[in-house]
This record gives C-alpha cells, structure tokens and sequence, in this order.
C-alpha cells in the first residue's frame, strides 16, 4: 500500500510518497528488499516494483518514504517500524540510523557475515557449487584506519555524507581507528576545522589517515586537505584483515604455485599481497615512480586499463622478465572487465582473484570457465559493519586446455 502526500513550501510543490513495506530478504548493499504489485488507477495494468530500504532486516515491516523511483526500482528510508526481527539489536554508533558509512550495526556480527555470505551465493548461482568460506574480523568497530570528510565552511558543517547527498556531522564515530577518532574531535572541538581551512575553498574534504608503524592516540595521523583519495599511497583500510588476507594469500600460493613459477601480480599496488612470496614476483600497477626492486619482488608501471597493456607486459620478455605461470589479480572496485584476454595471452597455470566487489568478480570470471576450474571461493570481511567485502577466488587450467 502507498499513501501520496503534498506539502506545500511557499511557491513549492513537494511530493512525499510513503509505503507500506514488509522485507523479504537483504541485497548485496546490506539493503532489505521489499517487492509489490500495485494497480494503475488510470490504466488498470498491475505494476510490479522493488523497493530497497536501509537499515532493516528480513521479516520486518513498517513504513518507508520513496527517496528515489526509475522503472520500477525505488529507494526509501525507514520511517517507522512496526514488526522489528528478533535480530535486531540497538546500535553502538549513535550516529548509525542517520550516517550512510555503516549498514549492519543494527544486527549482531554472526548475522552480518550471514547476510553477505548469502548475498555472496546469490552473485555467485550460475557457478560450480563451491563451498563459501567466510573470514571474519576479530573487531567489528574501531579498525578502520583512513576517514574523508567533506565540509562546507558557509554552513559551518564537517561530516560524512548521507544518503541524500549531505554533510552529517559524525564526531563519535565508531569504526575508526583509536588513532583516527582523537584527531576527528578535536578536529570537532569548538569547530577548531574552520581554522585549519581558512585558505581553502568554500567545500571540499579533509581526508585522516594512521600509519600502520605507530597508531597511538594522536600520534602519526596524516592529514590532506582537498586532494585525491589515498594521496600518501593507498593501503587497505583493515590492518588487522590486511594482514589476515596477506598470510592467507601467502599459504594458498606455497600450496599451488611451484617455487620457481613467476608470478605477475596485477594492480599490485606496493606489493601488499605478494611481499611474503617465495616466488619471482612482477608487482605491476600504475605508479608515478615505480617502487625500487624488494629481494623476489620487481615493479613495473603500467596502467592496466589502458588497451595497450597487455603488449606492453608481453615487451617485457625483452628485458629479461619471463611470462607468467601465475597471475595474482586484485583490481578496484570496477574489477577488470577483459580478464579474458590476459589469459588467452599468457596462458597461466592458474590465477586468484580478489574481487572488491561481488558483482564484478561474477562478471570478469564467469565466462573464462570453459578453461579454468574454480577451486575455492573466499569471502574476507574486510571492512564489518558496511555492505562491503571481498570475494576471492583461486582458479586454475583445465588438463583439456594445456
């Protein structure tokens, strides 16, 4: 059921639509799923819509206000609950009902990991029935170690945005890191931000970032004001997973990579994943300045979206650097579209994937399994709390394809 209302604001008209939802189950977005039919007034045709609604978990109902609607896809946010699930328990952020950074505080950690490990099983239906392993964090809350702020000096306000786009003040927020969170207050104290912003324009963000060689209080806390995401060097927000999926990495590549094999580690960033390898390891990604050579590890700067990568790795040969026998592949987040051609050139024994999100980890791997099995499936936990994880695979050549 939906209920239309009209509020008028001086010469305005603004349309407020307000439904009654029951949720069926939780989308890969950590969002709960309600699905309807209404019946056009005008037309008398039945109407069938999805609306996805934050903040809420199966068998719950209540009242919801549209945000957005597109062809039959609509976004609302909770207004009132009626039938709450057993699962749900009062958050320990006192800005989660209104911050977008977070999704699952609202349930314990058990039925978080759950809910993505479904979500997980649900991208993953057109593949072999391969057992899911969860990896789970030893902390749900104060771990991450990176923050961006966005601020807007007129309107003296210094927050997170939400899900409409504005700026949500959030000084106790909970999943930073200890080091993060004494810098965000007194960033907040007596609004002591606008000093520090005096010469800068009017919006903008202020991105803190800890070290992970000394995360005291306060101590070696990067501040950057109004430049690109990461701009000290990128590294994974979790130190404590990092170094959890690292070690793990580090065992299944002993395991099925011979000690010899080269190894190509594509967007590899500063050799994160692959600095505990055995192996002769080409770290490639696109570097200002290449990082110098660290004992098995070589870097190469090469941007791997651009069409001439893959001719560019094969020049390599010329200097030395063999083919690889394996490929350790952890892309961003639009994940690597053309896998299918970095293995029809070079052939590997196997690969593993790491997949920022699921969705692209099906696309970029489904069609390359005429000729690679699918071992295993890993779902690391990186970031608890929000919608995010990170999907892994380990895939190696059919005997039919040598």
């Amino acid at each position: 059921m939906s209920i239309s209302l009209e509020i008028k604001s001086g010469n305005l008209k603004e349309k407020i639509m307000k439904i009654d939802f029951r949720i069926e189950h939780i989308d890969p977005l950590g969002q709960g799923v309600f699905k309807s039919e209404e019946t056009d007034p005008d037309s008398g045709e039945v109407k069938r819509t999805v609306t996805f609604i934050k903040k809420t978990l199966p068998g719950e109902s209540g009242t919801a206000e549209i945000i957005s609607s597109k062809k039959g896809v609509r976004f609302a946010k909770l207004i009132e609950l009626k039938e709450a699930s057993p699962e749900r328990k009062v958050p320990e952020c006192v800005h989660f009902n209104l911050c977008n950074g977070c999704d699952f505080q609202h349930t314990t950690y058990e039925k978080e990991l759950e809910y993505k490990k479904l979500a997980l099983t649900r991208h993953l239906f057109k593949f072999p029935e391969v057992p899911i392993t969860v990896h789970g964090a030893a902390r749900r809350l104060h771990y991450r170690n990176r923050i961006q702020l966005h601020y807007d000096k007129r309107k003296k306000l210094l927050g997170l945005l939400d899900e409409q786009q504005q700026i949500l003040p959030v000084p106790n927020c909970l999943v930073i890191d200890p080091s993060i969170a004494f810098e965000l207050r007194a960033l907040y104290a007596e609004n002591s931000w606008l000093q520090i912003l005096v010469k800068e324009p009017p919006k903008g963000h202020i991105e803190l970032y800890a070290k992970e060689n000394d995360k005291r209080e306060g101590h070696n806390v990067q501040r950057s004001i109004n430049r690109h995401y990461a701009n000290g060097g990128f590294t994974q927000v979790n130190f404590e997973m990092n170094e959890k999926l690292r070690e793990w990495v580090k065992k299944k590549a002993d395991q099925v990579i011979p000690p010899k094999a080269m190894v190509y580690d594509l967007f590899g960033g500063n050799g994160n994943l692959t600095a505990k390898f055995r192996n002769p390891t080409l770290v490639v990604d696109k570097y200002r300045t290449p990082p110098e050579a660290n004992g098995h590890q070589k870097f190469y700067s090469c941007d791997l979206y651009d069409k001439s990568a893959i001719k560019s790795l094969i020049g390599l040969k010329n200097h030395g650097i063999p083919r690889p026998n394996w490929l350790i592949i952890d892309p961003p987040r639009s994940g690597l579209k053309n896998l299918n051609e970095f293995l029809a050139e070079f052939k590997p024994d196997g690969f593993i994937y790491i997949a920022c999100q699921a969705t692209s980890f099906a696309r970029d791997t489904l069609s390359i399994l005429k000729n690679y099995e699918l071992q295993s499936i890993e779902l690391f936990d990186l970031f608890p709390s929000t919608q995010h994880f990170e999907t892994i695979g380990i895939f190696t050549r059919r005997k039919n394809n040598e």
